[in-house]
């Protein structure tokens, strides 16, 4: 579970290396969170969640001094709906991430519609990425085409990769590039922490990104096809 979590912001940085301000919504077991604070460049980190229980219960999960992600001074904690927080912030970021609960649960599909992916892509800074989380463990066919509907609708230049097993991972930008040299897309795994991290995950090398990337585009404009 740790693997995809935490790709939600190492494969971003990775193809997408000058990121300073991030914004993640849903906090979960912190996952994310902690490899959003692992991240020396990032300057602020605005996390989203309906739950003050479910942060506190964090210290379980982080019990070592100074390990807790919600203690780095970078980390501005919101207790909000997530999909709210996007409509009324004037804040605008390089990296919004998500990991809300499956889509099925109640209340929540209204964090995979088409409307909120445009939200998503309003909050992004130019040359900004978005990272959402595409659990096909518990979709039907048509759920998954649907929300890659929606995704690819907003953001043209659509990718899927591959986090673990059927947890998988949506990209899409507004208007990024991409690394500008090997020297940025590798710069993750120079850094002793975040090359701690990669490898714990089973990322040694920078090459095993390349690994995961299951569809472009085209590819994934043909697996929606006309779904609604």
């Amino acid at each position: 579970g740790q693997r995809y979590m935490k790709l939600f912001v190492y494969l971003p940085l990775a193809l997408s290396p000058d990121i300073k301000d991030a914004l993640l919504i849903s906090y979960g077991v912190g996952s994310t969170a902690k490899a959003l604070t692992n991240t020396a460049s990032l300057e602020s980190i605005d996390v989203v969640d309906t739950s003050r229980d479910v942060l506190e219960m964090n210290e379980i999960v982080f019990p070592g001094e100074g390990e807790l992600p919600l203690d780095d001074p970078r980390v501005e904690v919101h207790i909000e709906d997530g999909r709210y927080f996007m409509e009324v912030t004037d804040k605008r970021f390089d990296l919004i991430t998500g990991e809300p609960p499956p889509p099925k649960m109640a209340g929540i599909v209204t964090l995979y519609t088409r409307e909120y992916f445009s939200l998503v892509r309003d909050r992004l800074n130019d040359g900004g990425i978005v990272s959402y989380w595409l659990p096909i463990h518990a979709l039907s066919y048509e759920d998954s085409r649907a929300i890659v509907s929606a995704f690819c609708e907003v953001f043209a230049d659509c990718t899927l990769w591959n986090g673990s097993a059927l947890d998988w991972i949506l990209i899409g930008t507004r208007g990024a590039t991409g690394p500008e040299s090997a020297e940025q897309f590798v710069r993750q795994w120079q850094d002793p922490v975040t090359r701690r991290d990669l490898e714990a995950i089973g990322v040694e090398i920078p090459q095993q990104l390349g690994a995961l990337f299951l569809a472009g585009p085209d590819g994934l404009t043909e697996l929606a096809g006309e779904a609604p």
